[in-house]
């Protein structure tokens, strides 16, 4: 883990941070699941989800934004929000999703999973939407108190199959208009 951050920046991710992102995504995607899941399973989802050609594609899809957050200049984390998916038991009818949200292990506790989860919030209220949800796996016991604590609350589940194995999401919403939002008081760029 890194002693002390000196700096933390988040900004938009653009076609050319493909290949930082994939690598991101792979590393912290394995970090997040590795002691629970089938590492067969784990590789074959990793290795067909954050390939670089399939990165450039998602970061350039209109509906789609990328943050990547540094620690100190170096990429730690990053943030994927896709506007116009939605779940049927979502409550709100302008939502946007929190698709994917990973801080590498090393950064843990340092309260960079904390701001980019604030940054993705203030980015769903500047763009005028009344809420953000997000599947969060029922067996994952940092995650979900992680969320609850910054007042997402459960409406629903859905399936997450990958491999062999089918995961149950929680699916989790924060009403943006129904609550504070406690931050820097600066703006992410959208």
């Amino acid at each position: 883990m890194l002693r002390s951050v000196k700096t933390f920046e988040i900004r938009k991710a653009g076609p050319q941070d493909a290949g930082l992102l994939s690598v991101l995504a792979a590393a912290t995607f394995y970090e997040a699941y590795f002691e629970q899941d089938d590492p067969h399973d784990l590789a074959e989802y990793i290795i067909n989800s954050f390939e670089p050609a399939l990165m450039t594609e998602q970061i350039s899809a209109p509906d789609s934004v990328f943050f990547i957050a540094f620690a100190d200049g170096r990429a730690v984390g990053y943030a994927k929000l896709i506007d116009n998916s939605r779940e049927p038991c979502i409550r709100a009818s302008n939502t946007i999703e929190l698709k994917r949200i990973y801080i590498v292990e090393r950064i843990w506790r340092n309260g960079m999973g904390e701001s980019l989860l604030k940054h993705c919030i203030e980015t769903a209220r500047l763009m005028g939407k009344d809420s953000i949800w997000l599947g969060v796996w029922q067996l994952n016991s940092r995650a979900r108190p992680f969320y609850q604590k910054h007042g997402f609350v459960k409406v629903g589940t859905l399936e997450f199959p990958y491999g062999d194995s089918v995961g149950i999401n929680d699916v989790l919403e924060f009403e943006i208009r129904a609550q504070p939002l406690s931050g820097n008081g600066k703006t992410p760029e959208v």
